[in-house]
């Protein structure tokens, strides 16, 4: 059997996003028997939707998520079954507005009825080491949740 694929994907303005989204790729990683891909939510596409779990983050747009991430869901409205009952992580950076960008995606992923691994992570400004830590527990918990589902 195929060891369970994770998709992280994300949208960036400054690096911190991506810094976070680094962070949940390590803990997954650490998790072992899964194999993880990082990638921008421009560079997304509706064939990646076969991966087994998802993480979804962004920058905060004005309390909101980026638009390219936004984009992407509408891609994948067309094809939402696909995603329905994976298991889904959230993760936003910002300078005041992450909770409410953390708050936007989870209203538009729920619409793709996954099977939420939560908390999100919410950071303000750069990750931190303890924001790193979290991410990375939650990343190992987003792997442990891939590696059930696929049993």
């Amino acid at each position: 059997m195929a060891e369970p694929k994770i998709l992280i994907v994300y949208a960036s303005r400054t690096g911190n996003t991506e810094k976070l989204a680094q962070a949940i790729a390590e803990g997954a990683r650490s998790a072992g028997g899964v194999s993880v891909e990082l990638k921008r939510a421009r560079d997304t596409k509706p064939s990646d939707a076969g991966a087994d779990a998802f993480a979804f983050g962004s920058h905060s747009a004005f309390e909101y998520m980026a638009g390219e991430l936004k984009s992407l869901f509408e891609d994948f409205y067309t094809i939402r079954d696909k995603l329905t009952g994976k298991p889904v992580l959230l993760f936003t950076t910002g300078q005041g507005g992450q909770s409410s960008a953390l708050a936007s995606i989870d209203r538009v992923v729920g619409v793709f009825n996954p099977s939420w691994v939560k908390p999100g992570v919410a950071v303000q400004g750069a990750p931190k080491d303890a924001d790193k830590a979290k991410a990375r527990e939650m990343g190992k918990k987003l792997a442990e949740a891939a590696k059930k589902k696929v049993k």
